[in-house]
C-alpha cells in the first residue's frame, strides 16, 4: 500500500479512498472496542443483545425447559459508577495551571472559559470508555480560540518509526447526515501546516470538498502543529471496562436469571392422572368453579392430581452476587458506596477507603499531564507567549474528608510551610491568583486598620 505522503502528492483521490477504506478497517477492533465501554456506560450490556437468559444458564443443552417463559434482561451501570467516580474525583474541581505570571494566568483562564470543566470531564469519561480521548483545538475567522473532544472513533493518527514517535498526519474519518437526510462521508487530513477536506457521496467517489472561500479545500490552520491532542487513560491506552465487563455480564446474568424465576414461579403446571374429564378446558372450568376435580381409578391405577412448579435457591444466589460486586470495585478499584463504609472514619480511614481510586487517578493524571502540556502550548501560541514557559499544574480531589482533621492540620502547618504551599494545595481555592489578591487586599486592610 503505497504511503500518504505520495498519495497526496500525487492527488490520486481514488487511491486515498481506497487507502482510507484500509485504515478503518484496520482498525475496526480498536473502534469495536470503544464503541462497547460506550455501551457499558450507557447501560447497554451485553445482557441485552445475548440468546434468552435460560439458554445461557442451561449451557450447551438445547432443551428448553417448558416452565421458563420469561426473559428478563436486568442490567446494571456498574461501569458507569467506576467511570463516574474516576471523573468526579479528579474532576469536579478543574486543573489549574500557573505560568508564574499573573497576565498570563488571567488570559490562559479567559481562553479556556467557563466551559473547561465540564470539557475535561467529558475527557476522562471519554478516555476511561475508549482507552483515550482527543481534544481539537481551532481558531475562527474572528480570531477567537476554540477546543472540544472529538470521538475517539473518528481519529486515525499516523506516526513516524522513531523510540519517541511524532505525529505525521492525522485522519479524521466520520459520516454526517445532510439536510436531505443522505449519509455523507467526510474526510480530513490534518499536518503541522494544513488540513484537507474531502466527502464521499453513498453512491459516489471520494472528492474535494471545496468548502472554503474561493472552493479552496485546503485550509492553513496557522496552529504551529496538528491541532489534535491525545488524553491517554493509560500507559497501555485501554479503557476500564476490560478490567471488569466480566464480572459485570456475570452480575447481569445471575440477576437477570432470578428475576425470571420471580416471574415464572407463579405459573404452576398441573399434572393429570385418569382424569374423569372430557378436555382440558372442562378440567380448568371444573377446577376454578368447584375448587374440585373428578378424576377415575381401579385396583391398579389411581387417579389423581399434582403440581409442578420451579424451586428457586436464594442463599446461593445472594452470597454469590456479594462475592461479584466486592470483586467489581477491587478490580474496577473503585469506592464502594455502601454506607456501612463510611461512618465517623478518621482521615486515615478514609484515605485506605480511597486508595483503589487514587491509584487509578494516578495513572490517568500522569497521562493527562503530558495532554495539557500540549495543549497549553497551542494556547500559549495562540497568545503569543513563550512556548517554553514552565507551568505547574494543580490537581485536586474531590473525596469525603474529616473535616475536623483537615483544619487541624492547617492550623499547625502555619509558620512551617510558606503560604504559597498552602494556597497552592488548598482543596478550597479554585483561582490561585485571585486568592492571591483576596489575601493582599485582606493584609492591607487589617494593616489600615492598625
Amino acid at each position: 500500500m503505497k504511503s500518504l505522503r505520495d498519495i497526496l502528492a500525487t492527488s490520486n483521490w481514488k487511491a486515498l479512498e481506497k487507502y482510507c477504506n484500509e485504515l478503518v478497517a484496520s482498525e475496526m477492533a480498536r473502534n469495536g472496542a470503544a464503541m462497547e465501554g460506550k455501551r457499558y456506560y450507557e447501560n447497554d450490556n451485553g445482557i441485552r443483545r445475548k440468546k434468552r437468559v435460560d439458554e445461557l444458564l442451561a449451557g450447551a443443552r438445547r432443551d428448553r425447559n417448558p416452565l421458563r417463559n420469561a426473559d428478563f434482561r436486568v442490567s446494571h451501570n456498574w461501569h458507569q459508577l467506576l467511570v463516574n467516580q474516576k471523573a468526579s474525583y479528579m474532576f469536579t474541581y478543574p486543573p489549574m495551571f500557573d505560568c508564574g505570571i499573573d497576565v498570563i494566568n488571567e488570559k490562559i483562564n479567559a481562553v479556556l472559559g467557563e466551559e473547561f470543566p465540564r470539557k475535561v470531564k467529558n475527557l476522562a469519561i471519554d478516555a476511561a470508555n475508549c482507552g483515550i480521548a482527543w481534544l481539537h483545538c481551532w481558531v475562527d475567522s474572528k480570531g477567537n480560540f476554540h477546543y472540544n473532544t472529538v470521538p475517539m472513533e473518528e481519529i486515525y493518527p499516523l506516526y513516524d518509526g522513531g523510540l519517541d514517535p511524532s505525529m505525521e498526519y492525522l485522519l479524521r474519518i466520520y459520516d454526517i447526515r445532510e439536510r436531505d437526510d443522505s449519509m455523507v462521508r467526510k474526510v480530513e487530513i490534518w499536518n503541522e501546516r494544513e488540513a484537507l477536506f474531502f466527502r464521499k457521496e453513498s453512491t459516489g467517489s471520494l472528492e474535494p470538498d471545496r468548502c472554503f472561500d474561493r472552493g479552496k479545500y485546503c485550509w492553513e490552520h496557522g496552529m504551529g502543529e496538528i491541532p489534535f491532542v491525545p488524553f491517554y487513560n493509560n500507559r497501555s491506552h485501554s479503557g476500564d471496562l476490560s478490567m471488569v465487563k466480566d464480572l459485570i455480564d456475570q452480575y447481569d446474568l445471575v440477576v437477570s436469571g432470578f428475576a425470571n424465576d420471580l416471574a415464572d414461579i407463579q405459573e404452576v403446571i398441573f399434572v393429570l392422572r385418569n382424569y374423569g374429564g372430557e378436555d382440558l378446558n372442562t378440567f380448568l372450568s371444573e377446577l376454578k368453579r368447584y375448587k374440585a376435580i373428578k378424576v377415575e381409578g381401579d385396583s391398579l391405577s389411581a387417579g389423581g392430581v399434582e403440581t409442578m412448579s420451579i424451586e428457586i435457591p436464594i442463599e446461593a444466589r445472594v452470597k454469590f452476587l456479594e462475592i461479584l460486586k466486592r470483586q467489581i470495585f477491587i478490580s474496577g478499584q473503585g469506592v464502594d458506596p455502601d454506607p456501612a463504609a463510611f461512618g465517623n472514619s478518621s482521615g486515615v480511614a478514609l484515605k485506605y477507603l480511597y486508595s483503589l481510586l487514587e491509584i487509578k487517578a494516578g495513572l490517568l493524571e500522569t497521562e493527562f499531564r503530558s495532554g495539557f502540556k500540549t495543549f497549553l502550548r497551542l494556547v500559549f501560541r495562540y497568545l503569543n507567549a513563550p512556548e517554553d514557559l514552565p507551568v505547574i499544574q494543580i490537581y485536586t480531589r474531590n473525596a469525603i474528608e474529616n473535616d475536623l482533621e483537615t483544619a487541624e492540620i492547617a492550623q499547625k502547618s502555619e509558620g512551617l510551610i510558606s503560604r504559597e504551599t498552602v494556597l497552592r494545595n488548598h482543596p478550597w481555592v479554585e483561582n490561585l491568583a485571585l486568592e492571591r489578591e483576596s489575601l493582599a487586599h485582606q493584609t492591607g486592610s487589617g494593616t489600615e486598620k492598625n
